[in-house]
């Protein structure tokens, strides 16, 4: 088993220093361990000075690495623009709420064995989008392994299912709370279709229709490799560098560099392709630190590296992105074991980049792990076609529900490609009879999973309205 499950005693505590409070402890004990449809219905949110304290705690606490006070600062005002950012920014509270009380699962869904795929574990709208694969092909696919690991598959559909609620008001149309249930109904109902078909294919521009194909052809037609080094770097002196006028870009400093000296180790590790390519082309021109990107992952140190690419012109250049790797979130919830993590992986960049390889059919070539004598990094290439869904993006209901339907399809795929076909050490078993079996027998599974996720993208709404406080 890669999870265990707390005890009692420990739980209860961990209830109270959350600030979920019930008449007392069997009660609480009832909300963890049954967990009906109907209880997971009528539950209501916790608003509470207890859990005001908690939420402000925990972030503090999860975000005390931080090393630059302007990110931090940046980061915590992004925090306070929405509840969905709010959401994007805070997947440690979720692993805790998934033990606290908060998402009170069934406990017939946690004693069910042998249905943990690879995740992407920090599951949203804004984690799936289109970028290139190693064939040259713009796909649609989850774009983001930073929390990835092994867990309950379920852990990703409450995630992804609580942000279709927390977009409401993002979104570019009017999104009724009917309308909010019926599409996190089907994005499930595609969920589990999509897993029965154990359908493979790679979302390339002719596997998409719609919303999603005509997305892809825009990119495909207006998203140059030349605008990407438009956008990120200047010619000087016949040569092209970062433009450090780019206020999302920053000299290297001392201790940058020294991370950046380890850049061999990257060449090591995807030493076949660097052979392929040849030794030319992968000669460094130009570093730079990535400022003020994303917003889960915010502060953790990344860099960005020009190539030279093909050839000695100045317009085939390649930029790589060099992100350091921390432990998944998912940790937090006390129910993975981490010595089993030690024993799978030196470096939480190669946990990283194992996961990219999991769950996508086609990762890119540039792929690979650089390690430093401070932290680990996962290196990939930035995508002339890179695009990420803004929830303003979707101008109708036809058009997140487009959306939704290839989203369920990815991560059916993902899931189901990321266990023992992928690699038997680690899932020595085949996920996806196991996990449909789950829905078929669980009582009114999609509609508890839907629950579950309503009520909590309730929650975070309180605890956004908490941590602005």
């Amino acid at each position: 088993m890669f999870f265990y499950y707390l005890k009692y005693s420990y739980l209860i505590c961990f209830l109270l220093s959350a600030g979920v409070i019930f008449s007392g402890c069997a009660q609480s004990q009832k909300i963890q361990e049954s967990g009906t449809a109907k209880e997971i219905t009528d539950r209501g949110t916790v608003n509470t000075t207890v859990r005001k304290n908690y939420i402000k705690n925990e972030i503090d606490s999860f975000n005390s690495f931080y090393q630059d006070q302007r990110v931090k600062d940046y980061k915590y005002a992004q925090m306070k623009t929405s509840p969905f950012a709010f959401y994007r920014a805070t997947a440690h509270l979720y692993y805790k709420d998934l033990v606290n009380g908060i998402i009170p699962v069934p406990s017939q869904w946690k004693n069910t064995a042998d249905i943990s795929p690879w995740i992407q574990g920090d599951l949203h709208i804004q984690n799936l989008g289109h970028f290139e694969n190693n064939k040259g092909e713009i796909v649609f696919d989850l774009n983001d392994f930073d929390e990835s690991y092994i867990a309950p598959f379920y852990w990703d559909l409450i995630r992804f299912t609580a942000s279709v609620y927390l977009i409401k008001d993002e979104v570019g149309f009017n999104f009724s709370s009917s309308e909010q249930d019926e599409l996190a109904l089907y994005f499930l109902e595609e969920y589990q279709n999509n897993l029965t078909d154990g359908n493979n294919q790679e979302l390339t521009i002719s596997n998409l229709s719609g919303f999603l194909q005509d997305q892809a052809e825009e990119i495909m037609s207006e998203q140059t490799q030349q605008k990407l080094l438009d956008k990120w770097t200047v010619i000087k002196n016949g040569k092209r560098v970062f433009d450090f006028t780019n206020e999302k870009l920053e000299d290297l400093t001392s201790s940058d560099e020294v991370e950046l000296a380890s850049w061999n180790t990257y060449l090591s590790d995807n030493s076949s392709f660097v052979s392929k390519m040849g030794n030319a082309y992968f000669t460094v021109k130009s570093k730079a630190k990535r400022l003020y990107s994303g917003l889960g992952s915010l502060g953790v140190k990344k860099y960005y590296v020009l190539l030279e690419g093909a050839s000695s012109s100045q317009n085939d250049d390649i930029i790589l992105e060099v992100k350091e790797e921390r432990q998944p979130s998912l940790f937090l919830s006390g129910l993975i074991s981490s010595s089993l993590y030690s024993s799978y992986f030196s470096t939480h960049g190669k946990r990283s980049v194992t996961a990219s390889r999991a769950m996508l059919k086609n990762a890119e070539d540039f792929l690979g792990i650089m390690v430093s004598s401070n932290s680990s990094y996962q290196v990939k290439k930035i995508s002339s076609y890179k695009f990420g869904f803004e929830p303003a993006d979707f101008k109708s209901k036809s058009d997140l529900k487009n959306f939704l339907k290839y989203a369920a399809l990815a991560l059916a795929n993902a899931h189901n490609r990321s266990d023992s076909q992928y690699n038997p050490l680690y899932i020595p078993y085949v996920v996806r009879p196991n996990i449909l079996n789950a829905i078929k027998v669980w009582s009114s599974a999609k509609t508890t999973l839907r629950s579950l996720a309503k009520n909590y993208a309730a929650q975070v709404k309180v605890d956004y309205s908490l941590f602005k406080q």
